[in-house]
């Protein structure tokens, strides 16, 4: 009896950096490639940067998690970092995700030397000479396709501001685009909507992160302004300038961290809800815990306001002090939660 051998041609996998290019094509790469340009140019002058920066990484994080399949939400992630447990909100399993993924990824993000994107890779990074020619975003999405499908962990999603960074797509890495996409994985020749689904999103994250980057600035203004208008501000300098950094909180959280009496903190943080600069997001539960107004706008635990934005205050002479207070009030904070290297607990008892 004899057997004949059939031998399979297997195809490679398609180049996602050489795509058919359509006018629609170029459109969505010059509004993403833009919509990074904003967002890259107005945080290198933020006065809110580092906290910024700090919020997005749990976006990011949030963002890969899901990459996983995980059910997560943004709230959870922001709620467990900032030692917060939602009143009514299961918290998410833990089982999701590896305890020192985000520890990690924050060590690498705060490391400034210079890394290549070809340095220490587990997938083949060989390129054809056109390299250089191609979009620097497909050019990321190809290594970010190749990373995944050799590296099934959170890392290839994390990976990505970083390879951005490399790629000199931004100045900085912005944790904000670590963008997932099970299909690269799942149906990686399907390209087209890869692709085209990885230049929708990447545009929306980068626009979602200056929306909330001006959210913040505009929450700086406020606060300098409600806290020097007020006759005796106390801590209130202290706490507005706490929340930049930790945007969900309680009166537990805060009477630590201010070192003041559970409910002088709860006092506090009401003053700050009268103002518009917080929201109480627990209802009638017994355990009061709050939000800052666009994240819980964001987040869906408020409805935006309808009518006309009320403008914030303008930057002159008389709120000078007071912005210059607020912004040496948060510069403390941030050394001080740095040099502890604070680890948020979920289920502290709150009031």
């Amino acid at each position: 009896m004899h057997f004949r051998i059939l031998s399979a041609t297997v195809r490679p996998l398609p180049d996602l950096s050489t795509p058919a290019w359509t006018a629609k094509l170029a459109q969505r790469i010059e509004r993403a490639s833009a919509s990074i340009s904003r967002l890259d140019a107005r945080v290198a002058v933020s006065p809110v940067a580092n906290a910024w920066r700090q919020r997005s990484v749990w976006t990011g994080y949030a963002a890969s998690l899901r990459g996983q399949s995980a059910e997560i939400e943004e709230i959870d992630i922001f709620a467990r970092e900032c030692g917060v447990s939602i009143p009514g909100r299961i918290s998410p399993p833990s089982i999701s995700e590896d305890a020192g993924d985000l520890s990690r990824w924050q060590a690498d993000l705060k490391d400034r030397s210079i890394h290549h994107w070809r340095d220490d890779v587990a997938y083949s990074t060989a390129t054809p000479d056109d390299w250089r020619n191609r979009p620097a975003l497909l050019r990321a999405l190809e290594m970010l396709g190749r990373h995944a499908r050799a590296d099934r962990s959170i890392t290839s999603w994390l990976n990505l501001p970083r390879l951005l960074h490399s790629m000199e797509v931004t100045a900085t890495p912005l944790p904000c685009l670590a963008i997932a996409d099970k299909a690269l994985r799942l149906t990686p020749r399907d390209s087209e909507a890869i692709v085209a689904r990885f230049l929708r999103q990447i545009a929306e994250a980068a626009a979602t992160g200056l929306q909330r980057l001006d959210a913040m600035e505009e929450h700086r203004l406020r606060a300098a302004a409600v806290a020097g208008n007020t006759l005796r501000p106390g801590k209130l300098f202290p706490l507005l300038a706490f929340l930049q950094l930790r945007p969900v909180t309680s009166p537990r959280v805060v009477a630590r961290q201010l070192e003041l009496s559970i409910s002088g903190a709860g006092k506090l943080l009401a003053r700050a809800a009268d103002a518009g600069l917080l929201v109480e997001i627990s209802g009638r539960q017994a355990w009061r815990t709050y939000l800052v107004t666009d994240l819980a706008v964001a987040f869906g635990f408020a409805r935006r306001p309808v009518g006309r934005p009320v403008e914030p205050p303008k930057v002159s002479e008389a709120l000078d002090p007071s912005l210059s207070r607020f912004d040496a009030e948060m510069a403390e904070l941030d050394a001080m939660l740095a040099r502890l290297g604070v680890v948020s607990h979920v289920g502290d008892e709150q009031t």
